[in-house]
């Protein structure tokens, strides 16, 4: 692979555009070259950081931290020209100029995502999208930020943060509201209604997954159901409501008795980041999932098909999990640990067989 290939590949990943096998050949490159393996490191570290919520200060320092890094590196001593062959201090300040071109694309490309979803329509509605395999981020006219996982879509209406805070998702995002008391922060999902005044959580409501969850990180949230517009529910910090979708089903040890429609929980947190936002900073997690939920979410996280072959056993088999940052690839060999199966790669597509 020419440095070209490797830039080029590199800017793929950063910017979500990366396909399944460009990252096999992006790996396999790295594998090669510590020193491209190096670079590559560095930038993903920052561009995660700078592009992630800051939940604490400790984020905030690091972030700064990576910044000024990458400053240093590009602004060393002069080099002394050697006629014939670059020396490896040129080749390295070379990169890390490249490494910079980089980051400023990738900028750009996010820019150009955010502007291209705006499409104004019969309602003037303004419409940010992302595909499968790529995130986003963006501030409202109001200042309030949302970050937005992939295969999702927020919506919302000219006079947002003047005349109203009122706006529309398929999917998933994290939303961190500036306080507005006079006008209400309010999401509408095909499930549920959420109604804020100033405050940090994630709702995930796609709509062909079993259930929406919506996950209160800090302040208070009102959250009302669609279909029983009388139910209203109150969540504290660290608390999440999960309303199941599926048609309610009789409980067999108590005729007349239904299953359960709403479940309201506790998180129990092992980081200042609960699980169902720890997206946010690009960590794949699984708590009690099924396996063709699973396969379901690593197709709208890698942006590739994953089909599993296998009994419905097999499908409702529930995993665990949380990858930092890791390569389909390694997901699937942990699972492939933990279930016993195995996999193959074609193209797009991953195959799961017993």
């Amino acid at each position: 692979m020419q440095q070209e290939r490797f830039i080029e590949l590199l800017t793929k990943k950063l910017s979500g555009e990366i396909t399944l096998s460009e990252q096999m050949e992006l790996s396999r490159w790295l594998e090669a070259n510590p020193d491209d393996a190096h670079l590559e490191a560095q930038m993903s570290d920052i561009f995660n950081n700078d592009s992630q919520p800051a939940h604490s200060g400790k984020q905030l320092s690091k972030r700064e931290q990576n910044w000024h890094k990458l400053h240093q590196l590009m602004e060393e001593e002069p080099y002394p020209v050697v006629i014939g062959r670059k020396p490896a201090k040129i080749r390295s300040a070379l990169k890390w100029a490249a490494a910079a071109a980089i980051l400023l694309l990738v900028v750009i490309i996010g820019m150009r995502m955010q502007n291209g979803g705006h499409k104004p329509g019969i309602n003037n509605s303004n419409i940010v999208a992302t595909k499968k395999g790529s995130k986003s981020n963006l501030v409202l006219p109001d200042g309030s930020k949302v970050w937005i996982n992939s295969d999702s879509k927020i919506s919302y209406e000219d006079g947002f943060g003047k005349t109203h805070r009122t706006l529309s998702l398929t999917g998933e995002a994290y939303f961190d509201v500036v306080k507005d008391p006079e006008r209400p922060f309010i999401i509408h999902t095909s499930e549920l209604d959420v109604k804020v005044l100033g405050t940090a959580f994630n709702v995930r409501a796609y709509p062909d997954e079993s259930n929406s969850t919506t996950t209160l990180v800090r302040g208070s949230l009102q959250v009302k159901l669609n279909k029983h517009e009388q139910q209203v529910y109150i969540l504290k910090p660290d608390e999440k409501l999960i309303v199941n979708k599926e048609p309610l089903l009789p409980v067999k040890s108590t005729p007349g008795l239904e299953q359960e429609e709403i479940i309201k929980l506790k998180i129990v947190k092992t980081d200042s980041i609960p699980p169902e936002a720890q997206w946010t900073n690009n960590n794949l997690v699984f708590e009690n999932k099924r396996l063709d939920e699973i396969a379901l979410i690593l197709s709208r996280w890698y942006g590739v098909s994953v089909v599993i072959n296998g009994s419905d056993k097999m499908k409702a088999e529930k995993y665990n999990g949380f990858y930092d940052n890791q390569s389909i690839q390694n997901v699937l060999e942990a699972l492939k640990i933990s279930a016993g199966f195995s996999y193959k790669i074609e193209n797009n597509t991953v195959l799961i067989e017993p």
